[in-house]
């Protein structure tokens, strides 16, 4: 998968609608939606992991795994949350949200190193189909899964990816960052005009406090396509 949809989609796709969440999670939004690492560090080292509900014990694994992505922290960061995921894992096997933790913090690790592909991915594809499986009505593994059969460097299945980008949406429509994968699918089929519809779209989101810093980050994303899509869909 490549570098760029790896660390935005890992940014923001592990969480649930704002109706949804815990004040606990909510704060981890926060600090990780606006890239402030040593605040969330301190916030995690103060929590009891134990006392947290479930979704909460999801949100601090990922939110481990955040800080070692982009945070500058060290690998222990990460193996702190891959063990955390296991244990959920194997206390929990049919919480969905645990798979989809630990599919995040190996995807991180294949972010740092491509190479680890080739050994984790029969894993991650496990975990997320397990994700899949148990939280069918929760956007967040619909998009992962999206991206993973996007992005997969032989043979992509785009109508699997479409499938569930789509799905994606229905669960969360105010995710920028899904349009902006759905408009690179578009792209992908030589469907420029769709795709040019599919950012201009994503462009009239609002900006959400909370996620300030990954829905700027898209709507940029999606500013730079616009010129050579919209080229592209003119000549057609």
């Amino acid at each position: 998968m490549r570098l760029l949809v790896i660390s935005l989609l890992l940014l923001e796709s592990h969480f649930l609608a704002q109706s949804q969440r815990s004040e606990f999670s909510h704060k981890i939004i926060f600090l990780i939606g606006n890239r402030k690492a040593e605040e969330l560090d301190q916030f995690l080292q103060n929590s009891d992991f134990n006392k947290l509900t479930l979704e909460e014990r999801a949100d601090v694994i990922i939110a481990y795994s955040e800080l070692y992505s982009w945070g500058k922290k060290g690998f222990e960061y990460s193996a702190k949350a891959y063990e955390l995921a296991e244990n959920s894992i194997k206390a929990y096997p049919n919480f969905w949200k645990f798979h989809y933790a630990i599919v995040v913090v190996l995807s991180h690790r294949v972010q740092k190193n491509n190479l680890l592909a080739i050994t984790l991915i029969g894993k991650i594809d496990y975990h997320l189909s397990e994700a899949l499986k148990y939280g069918i009505d929760h956007w967040e593994p619909h998009f992962l899964a999206g991206v993973r059969y996007l992005e997969v460097p032989l043979f992509p299945d785009l109508k699997k990816a479409e499938e569930l980008l789509k799905r994606a949406l229905e669960l969360e429509p105010n995710h920028i960052f899904t349009y902006v994968v759905l408009g690179k699918l578009y792209e992908k089929k030589g469907d420029f005009c769709k795709a040019l519809e599919i950012y201009n779209t994503a462009l009239k989101l609002p900006i959400r406090p909370e996620w300030k810093i990954v829905d700027e980050d898209a709507k940029n994303e999606i500013l730079k396509r616009i010129p050579e899509v919209s080229k592209k869909c003119i000549k057609r």
